[in-house]
């Protein structure tokens, strides 16, 4: 957003959001999908050397991930590491940071772009919508290529429709576009919709065009040079992406789920009153502004993810940061065809200051807890009470479930082990000087007493008031709340569980 056109109440926004971005690096500790750590920080440490390449995900031998976001990973590291700056839980949140600081930027330049597309009245509900919606701030602090390649879409978007764009503009555009297909790879769609907005509707010169493709064929040579240094031979990730990252082969075949999954996902998880005005929103403008360039962005990409029997609500998280203007543009649809007044009644003002309760209360808790099943909040507890000391993890879980608690060994001192048992009582071989440490979601310490050794709780892995609140949005399929207990010697004090 250009200085002229920034007001003061631009300028406090701004700093309100610089605040809340900054609590989400911070708070939001740990990954909220597993690809966050598993497809970016595992993959920078297996090129540092310290990540045993045996224990390497899948995709990795598959080839199948762009090298782009492990080797940002990469430079962040080494930089810190020159430091002396090695802890993993200041690495991590350094790139939440980073993400952070990208994320403000991406977006006050796209808000800057779109403003002569806004109403004047609707100027601030945008703006706040553009940074506050409550889920935006907890996706725009993670190091994953599902945030990055949506944010990169801004940058391109706000390159592409700024007034009057020069050519060198739709250059820099499909740079943009580009790094966000080096991200994520089905972004490419989003690319293809805008080209075809640029040839059907506003009928650009085959010039400009030229020089957007130009600049997205750049950026692919690169990743291609990029993968290649990665993975020490000649690599085409994009391709081996297509061929085998989508639909999953041999051992790697992904739950189908029917195409009315992701409408009802939205609804559910982004809390009904968001959800139900999201697909309200674009069902206006598909119906009355087919034109639009959100339609074409959008369309191209939802109908590939539709059409894919692989599902998860996070692939259409590039799409989540142009939630704001879809739903000012619907309301402007409205407004013109005097359905709506660009000053709401009182009735509609009663509404939307209820939805603007909800999304406060949401903001909070997604800002200042935990991301995912909060097992790296175990893991800083395992590192700052047995500091030295060798402990080992017992996780009461199988090779299926596992997954979504056990702690990756980058957050874990040396001195950590683990290993998997059937149930909090199971006989455990004991090792001498090892202290056992049991990671269960099942209740109680009925284990009490056995082998003369008690089990008291440490901590949890998500805090109590996240457990209140998430039984508000979870409903009926509500993770387990894993909880980390300490074996000792009967008669030997524990430590004072955390809280």
């Amino acid at each position: 957003m250009s200085t002229s056109t920034f007001t003061t109440f631009d300028r406090r926004v701004f700093a309100v959001a610089v605040v809340v971005y900054l609590c989400a690096a911070w708070f939001s500790t740990g990954f909220h999908a597993a690809d966050e750590h598993y497809q970016v920080i595992a993959f920078a440490e297996a090129k540092l050397g310290n990540q045993p390449l045996d224990e390497m995900p899948w995709e990795f031998d598959a080839r199948i991930r762009s090298a782009f976001l492990p080797t940002l990973c990469i430079g962040v590291f080494k930089v810190s590491s020159a430091v002396g700056l090695n802890d993993p839980f200041a690495l991590s949140f350094l790139l939440r940071f980073i993400t952070a600081l990208f994320a403000l930027y991406a977006i006050r330049r796209f808000v800057g772009a779109v403003r002569h597309n806004v109403l004047p009245a609707l100027w601030k509900p945008f703006l706040l919508l553009s940074f506050f919606l409550w889920f935006l701030p907890f996706i725009g602090v993670r190091f994953a290529g599902e945030t990055w390649s949506g944010l990169f879409i801004l940058l391109a978007l706000a390159a592409l429709i700024s007034p009057k764009p020069p050519t060198a503009h739709y250059f820099q555009c499909g740079l943009f576009i580009g790094l966000a297909f080096l991200c994520r790879p089905p972004t490419l769609f989003m690319a293809l919709g805008i080209v075809l907005w640029l040839v059907l509707v506003k009928r650009e010169r085959a010039r400009s065009i030229l020089y957007l493709v130009l600049g997205i064929a750049v950026m692919m040579l690169a990743g291609i040079a990029l993968d290649s240094w990665y993975y020490n031979e000649p690599t085409i990730t994009a391709w081996n992406y297509l061929r085998q990252g989508i639909t999953g082969t041999g051992d790697q075949r992904f739950i189908s789920y029917a195409w009315w999954y992701y409408p009802a996902w939205l609804i559910k998880y982004t809390i009904p009153p968001f959800g139900l005005a999201i697909l309200a929103a674009f069902a206006t403008l598909l119906a009355f502004r087919p034109k639009h360039i959100l339609v074409w962005v959008i369309v191209p990409i939802l109908l590939l993810h539709l059409a894919l029997a692989h599902k998860d609500l996070r692939f259409l998280y590039p799409i989540a940061f142009l939630l704001p203007v879809l739903l000012v543009q619907a309301w402007s649809v409205w407004v013109e065809r005097k359905v709506l007044k660009p000053t709401p009644s009182r009735t509609i003002m009663f509404i939307l200051g209820a939805v603007v309760v909800i999304n406060l209360l949401a903001l909070l808790v997604v800002i200042t807890s935990p991301a995912g099943s909060g097992r790296t909040r175990l893991a800083a507890l395992v590192r700052s009470r047995y500091s030295g000391e060798a402990v080992r993890l017992n996780y009461v879980a199988d090779s299926t479930t596992v997954w979504d608690i056990r702690i990756p060994c980058f957050y874990l001192p040396p001195t950590a082990s683990d290993t998997l048992i059937d149930a909090p009582c199971s006989p455990m071989s004991r090792i001498s000087g090892t202290i056992e440490l049991l990671v269960t979601d099942q209740p109680g310490t009925a284990c009490n007493g056995l082998d003369g050794r008690t089990w008291t709780v440490v901590g949890s892995a998500i805090p109590p008031w996240k457990q209140f609140a998430l039984k508000w949005y979870e409903w009926e399929d509500r993770k387990p709340v894993w909880k980390l207990y300490e074996s000792r010697p009967k008669g030997m004090p524990h430590l004072p569980s955390a809280p």
